[in-house]
């Protein structure tokens, strides 16, 4: 079993640094520090008559009415619920838009879309137990600070939908649409695995290459010839680290893209999915789309409720916010984004009532993830990432101690078997 190992060092450290403020350095790597800026409590209304500090001068949006920018909320949670290891991947203030008169939604598995589950609250799913924890070098892990970190984002949340709902229009507005957008683009579950397939397909390109100038270390000659099918385990924490690149793409692809909200007046509510965030270039007809072709024009769809949707366009203007309000009262066309939506989703689809059964149904079977192949050039290796629609990855489980070591070792000394363990 082949891994990769590269551990977090995460610490937080505070410094006082003014009469009334404190900045915190959350240390996810040596070369990687967040510096974030904590104010003391304040009333609510001092707050939003303040400029937000927490984020720096790319945070001073200025408050609209009741609307919050997510960059004056705190985020340095409070010792609360510190115990929580539940980690969602998928906000649950995010999926209560797509709740029923119960607050409860469905959720159709893509392994299993025929039927959904009973009908549940959003808390009790899109969740993965240490999904955002790192390990401590002295022993130990850390479970919160990305957690805190989206907490700025879904703690504005219900506000900002209300606004969304009552057709208004502001920059504290966008802002938190653009933040909620970004989160759920960077840290699903789709995202991550992606990532994860590009790190083994370096492994394994090594490991090869290693084999044939004979330079392999000597533990790993035992997997001589077997490079290309040998279970390989990547930690979670590089997908953590990507997410950093995962930010800055998706704002540079924000800053091409003009956005409306489309208010759904039929009786078809929109879906959602563990994938939420769609881009593609809409001149491709749809069983030949390529998901996240943003080479050309591009097209993107986030739904925000069971009611409405943000759609961005490159031939929209201008970029990088909501610029109007739009009805839809065309079924077919609620039906034509539903589509998408469902197309999108990675491990469930999301939805309040049953009325979009068979769309689910079609696109269980792919989902979003990428291919990788391997092109030399003399003496340059190249490995070539392509985004596809295809079977949903099975990733190796990372090995971190001896027993699992043990555990895996037997298994594979027990199987003659030598399919690829990557596709289910």
């Amino acid at each position: 079993m082949l891994q990769a190992c590269n551990l977090l060092d995460t610490s937080v450290r505070y410094e006082q640094c003014q009469e009334d403020s404190v900045v915190a350095f959350i240390r996810i790597r040596s070369d990687i520090v967040w510096c974030v800026r904590i104010k003391d409590k304040r009333s609510t209304q001092a707050q939003m008559a303040r400029a937000p500090r927490y984020f720096g001068a790319w945070g001073n949006v200025p408050v609209d009415d009741d609307v919050r920018p997510f960059s004056m909320i705190n985020p340095v949670g409070s010792n609360a619920n510190r115990t929580n290891r539940r980690h969602h991947f998928i906000s649950a203030v995010y999926m209560n838009g797509f709740a029923d008169d119960r607050g409860r939604v469905l959720a159709y598995l893509c392994e299993a879309p025929e039927d959904p589950l009973p009908p549940m609250n959003p808390r009790a799913i899109g969740f993965e137990r240490d999904y955002y924890s790192q390990k401590l070098p002295g022993g130990g892990q850390e479970n919160h600070c990305f957690e805190d970190l989206w907490n700025t984002i879904e703690t504005g949340w219900p506000e900002t939908v209300r606004a969304l709902a009552a057709r208004r229009l502001s920059a504290a507005i966008s802002f938190n649409v653009l933040g909620m957008q970004t989160i759920l683009r960077a840290r699903v579950p789709a995202t991550r695995d992606r990532h994860a397939l590009m790190i083994e397909a370096k492994i394994r390109c090594e490991h090869k290459i290693g084999e044939e100038l004979g330079v392999l270390p000597p533990p790993l000659e035992r997997y001589a010839g077997q490079f290309d099918t040998v279970p390989i385990g990547v930690n979670p924490h590089e997908t953590l680290l990507a997410m950093k690149g995962e930010f800055k793409d998706f704002g540079d692809l924000c800053f091409r893209l003009g956005f409306e909200v489309l208010h759904n007046r039929t009786s078809t509510p929109f879906l959602t999915s563990d994938n939420p965030v769609c881009s593609y270039d809409p001149r491709q007809a749809f069983h030949a789309r390529t998901p996240y072709e943003h080479s050309g024009e591009v097209e993107l769809i986030f739904p925000v409720s069971a009611h409405m949707l943000v759609r961005g366009s490159s031939k929209r203007g201008p970029v990088n916010m909501i610029s109007r309000h739009r009805d839809i009262s065309d079924s077919h066309k609620v039906r034509q984004l539903n589509r998408t939506i469902a197309q999108f989703s990675y491990r469930m689809t999301i939805g309040q009532d049953r009325s979009s059964d068979d769309l689910v149904r079609a696109h269980g079977a792919l989902v979003p993830t990428i291919t990788t192949r391997v092109q030399r050039l003399g003496k340059e290796v190249h490995i070539i990432c392509r985004n596809v629609f295809g079977l949903r990855p099975r990733l190796s489980q990372y090995i971190d101690t001896p027993e699992k070591a043990a555990r895996r070792e037997a298994r594979m000394a027990a199987t003659s078997s030598h399919a690829d363990p990557i596709l289910e």
